[in-house]
């Protein structure tokens, strides 16, 4: 059995046909889901996905890229929420520098990147309070993503999702006690270095992962991914490392089920 570690099934691409989803991934060997909170409202349908649905637990979080219009006070909601039974970890949440839109001053862009290190220090420590591993969503910002969570070694681990990086960045989370989770990317067919660090990764150090509705895996590519898709991308998994999908499934099952908190 595998575990989707990462999926947003409250977007609006999932609200016609939810159930029929699940379904689908049930069928196709996932046991469990994980769906993402991006802000307080996604955070809030995330847990009540889950509270309808029994094999959907969530995460609760806030997205950098949803940070500068995050409300002032909101780790106190946030951390409210942290009281259900079905919460298995804070996230997503981290840093992307990677694209603001080229209207903005370099003086916004320069505060918009504060806010976001504002709000992912706090959603640390309440991670720490709540004693809860985070996912980690970086883009163009690794040195200072590893530096704010640093503090908090030994204490909180993370997972850093749809992981691209090289090997070497890999090895420095795993020393860490972090880990990456690897998405359809695995199967594209510009991919290759994603694949190499796949290859090199240890069995016991990533998850599976979706990230759907995006980055739906070959042949799926251009519609909308789904936790089903888990399925297709560790059959990949297993031909990049050469062992049998029972393996994957095994092992990333295993970590999955080490790392996040589905018994509270």
């Amino acid at each position: 059995m595998f575990i989707e570690t990462h999926a947003h099934l409250d977007f609006p691409q999932f609200s016609k046909d939810l159930e029929e989803v699940v379904k689908r991934a049930i069928d196709s060997g996932i046991d469990k889901i994980i769906t993402i909170g991006t802000n307080l409202k996604s955070s809030r349908k995330a847990i009540s996905i889950a509270e309808r649905i029994p094999e959907v637990w969530a995460a609760v979080g806030i997205h950098p890229l949803e940070a500068h219009e995050t409300p002032k006070g909101f780790e106190k909601e946030l951390g409210e929420l942290l009281d259900q039974p079905k919460i298995v970890a804070l996230g997503e949440m981290g840093l992307d520098f990677h694209k603001f839109d080229p209207s903005l001053t370099a003086e916004v862009i320069e505060e918009r990147k504060k806010i976001q290190r504002e709000i992912f220090q706090l959603q640390l420590a309440l991670a720490d309070q709540a004693h809860l591993n985070v996912i980690i969503h970086q883009r163009e910002a690794f040195e200072e993503t590893l530096s704010l969570l640093a503090p908090y070694k030994g204490k909180i681990k993370a997972v850093f999702h749809c992981f691209v990086g090289s090997i070497e960045d890999a090895k420095r989370l795993f020393d860490q006690g972090h880990f990456v989770s690897f998405t359809g990317i695995v199967t594209f067919p510009n991919a290759k270095d994603v694949r190499e660090t796949l290859k090199a990764t240890p069995l016991d150090k990533f998850m599976l992962e979706t990230d759907c509705p995006f980055l739906a895996p070959v042949p799926f590519r251009g519609k909308r991914a789904e936790p089903s898709h888990v399925r297709r991308i560790a059959e990949e998994v297993a031909k990049i490392k050469a062992i049998s999908l029972e393996e994957v499934a095994q092992c990333t099952s295993l970590t999955a089920n080490a790392f996040f908190s589905f018994q509270r």
